[in-house]
């Protein structure tokens, strides 16, 4: 497990502020769904309240996948993942931005990816990441 870590981007450094461990693979596509949570009263004709439900009510989703990848990093990413078993936070900096995100992974599957010449097959994994507030 890594303790500490500094990632350099430009001129900031960016210390992750969870455990310490990263997520620090390169990824193929990332995504995510982002539904602000509100809390909605119901009155007569048609009339509805909404408001804010606390205070950090915008956690993104994000859908990420890495294709066609060898099965050493398969099995390298697979048991950062193991490792934090769904509860532990850890840090990812989402591909084009610059600030790292607490994130857990809440579930990832398995594919076959491409067949090579040589007849070996690379894989491909499907996570989802689950910002948290620390």
């Amino acid at each position: 497990m890594i303790t500490t870590f500094e990632r350099w981007i430009g001129r900031s450094i960016i210390t992750p502020r969870a455990t310490g461990a990263v997520f620090d693979w390169c990824v193929t596509s990332a995504n995510y769904d982002l539904e602000p949570k509100v809390i909605k009263a119901q009155f007569g004709d048609g009339y509805a309240q909404r408001r804010p439900a606390g205070i950090n009510t915008q956690a993104h989703m994000w859908s990420v996948e890495m294709r066609n990848i060898t099965g050493d990093t398969y099995s390298n990413v697979v048991a950062f993942l193991q490792a934090r078993n769904g509860v532990d936070v850890f840090n990812w900096t989402p591909p084009r931005q610059s600030v790292a995100e607490d994130v857990i992974c809440s579930s990832w599957s398995f594919s076959y990816g491409d067949l090579l010449a040589d007849g070996s097959r690379l894989l491909n994994l499907s996570m989802k990441f689950e910002q948290v507030f620390v």
